[in-house]
């Protein structure tokens, strides 16, 4: 080989290199917990990403900043989309993190002659970024230009907390993605009503991605009550990223101190006075596939409407004594009539235990939330849901879940993900129990506390085999 042809191969390759690198944004496999992330943002204008290390939390984020700033999305995208070019931030704590994180994973590394890209940096096409303002940091963009499918050029501006809330004065954006939470409890507030008039009017969206350093602060404890509208908290855990092997994991876990394990692994902020259920979730999780017939099944209920209503299915063991969660539903400003629908789906014969606020009257019709349902066709229950005695306390109920969650007698199917975040999240403070984000922990109380009420499948309705598919039973 010649020496002409020997440049014109390495000028070849590194082309190839280049082409693979541009394909980076294109060719992106998002996990289902990512997608739903993304999704969300069609309801919500602030999405929160609180999660554990390591889980790709920063470059999600990136990720969803490239599209918009291209106009260039994927045939699995079902989020937002913007159709002009847009003027976005993407704030870190200070000038360093951004130029070694967000910089890096959008842009890449920056040199004296432009960005550099290699296998792991820069999830922006080379070819499509065009002016670079640089800043007083070295190596560190102050604002990119990056060109827009319809022929303009977005940017996207690079600002650290570092600056103070006056920096982030005066300016409308589209997009603002924050990485990290700032410590400043005015940083927030700030950079949302600066996307009050963006999108053209139409407002503007934030997200935030952070591991929760600080505990349960302020603005977690606003995404975490679900009380405001268009505000969406996601929670990621290790067990959501299967880039991290056993072995990663475990020699993670081996350099960090257990005081800090649950919020790096589990993205769990250290919440108050305590957790109310101190038990490692792995030993609540459930492979079960088959649930025999004959174990009894009901499910409780949690009316709601600003809050979720939520349900929770059980199969009851009873030679063990053992409780099986196979199934969960939890969605907000729904009526009876569609929650109605979906319970019949799962399984019109199956028992639903309800509280005591299905005695309310509908300020309409006038009839009983409980009755409303069973008006529906649901199978409510003759009576609210109570112990054997008469009693109803939370404390009893809760003292209930616990027992049974620490003698192995409560397991939990280990794909109910919005089961394990409340799980997580449930807490006290000042000894008091948080009623936030606790629909699925008090629908599960209510169907253990009528336990005794659980009905078996009716034997006309059995086949053959003498088990039902969890799959098929979920309504899948």
């Amino acid at each position: 080989m010649t020496r002409e042809e020997s440049i014109q191969l390495i000028r070849l390759l590194e082309e190839k290199k280049r082409r693979v690198i541009e394909c980076k944004m294109y060719h992106a496999v998002p996990y289902e917990w990512q997608k739903k992330f993304y999704r969300m943002g069609q309801t919500n204008k602030q999405r929160l990403l609180m999660a554990a290390n390591r889980v790709g939390k920063t470059f999600s984020s990136c990720l969803e900043l490239s599209f918009h700033l291209t106009g260039e999305y994927p045939d699995w995208w079902e989020g937002i989309r913007f159709k002009h070019p847009i003027n976005a931030w993407a704030l870190g704590v200070s000038g360093e993190q951004i130029r070694d994180v967000l910089q890096f994973e959008l842009c890449g590394r920056l040199s004296k002659e432009g960005f550099i890209q290699g296998e792991a940096g820069g999830i922006l096409p080379l070819s499509l970024i065009g002016e670079i303002t640089r800043s007083m940091t070295p190596k560190l963009a102050k604002d990119v230009k990056v060109k827009h499918v319809t022929g303009g050029y977005s940017q996207v501006s690079f600002k650290s907390y570092s600056q103070g809330q006056h920096a982030l004065m005066g300016s409308s954006i589209d997009y603002a993605l924050i990485d990290e939470e700032p410590e400043d409890p005015e940083i927030y507030p700030q950079v949302v009503t600066r996307t009050a008039t963006g999108n053209r009017g139409q407002g503007g969206y934030v997200t935030l991605s952070l591991t929760p350093e600080n505990g349960q602060t302020n603005l977690i404890n606003q995404f975490m009550t679900e009380l405001k509208d268009g505000q969406y908290m996601q929670n990621v855990t290790w067990d959501d990223a299967p880039h991290l092997t056993e072995d990663t994991k475990r020699q993670l876990l081996n350099a960090i101190p257990e005081y800090q394990r649950e919020m790096r692994t589990k993205g769990i902020p250290l919440l108050g006075s305590g957790a109310i259920f101190p038990i490692p979730e792995e030993r609540l999780k459930s492979s079960i596939e088959r649930i025999p017939k004959h174990w009894p099944r009901i499910a409780g209920i949690d009316f709601g409407w600003d809050h979720p209503t939520a349900v929770v299915w059980m199969a009851w063991d009873r030679d063990n004594d053992c409780i099986y969660i196979y199934n969960t539903y939890r969605e907000r400003q729904v009526t009876p009539l569609i929650v109605s629908v979906t319970i019949k789906a799962k399984r019109e014969w199956i028992p639903v235990s309800w509280p005591h606020d299905g005695l309310q009257h509908d300020k309409g019709s006038g009839v009983q939330l409980a009755e409303q349902y069973r008006n529906y066709g649901v199978n409510m229950l003759d009576n609210r849901a109570t112990f054997e005695d008469g009693s109803n306390g939370v404390e009893a109920g809760l003292f209930d879940m616990l027992d049974r969650m620490q003698t192995g007698r409560l397991k939990v199917a280990d794909h109910l993900h919005e089961w394990f975040e409340e799980f997580r999240m449930y807490h006290r403070k000042d000894g008091k129990v948080v009623k936030e984000r606790d629909d699925l922990m008090a629908a599960t109380r209510y169907g253990i506390m009528m336990l005794r009420f659980a009905e078996t499948e009716p034997k006309d309705d059995w086949e053959e085999d003498d088990s039902s598919d969890v799959k098929s039973i979920m309504g899948y």
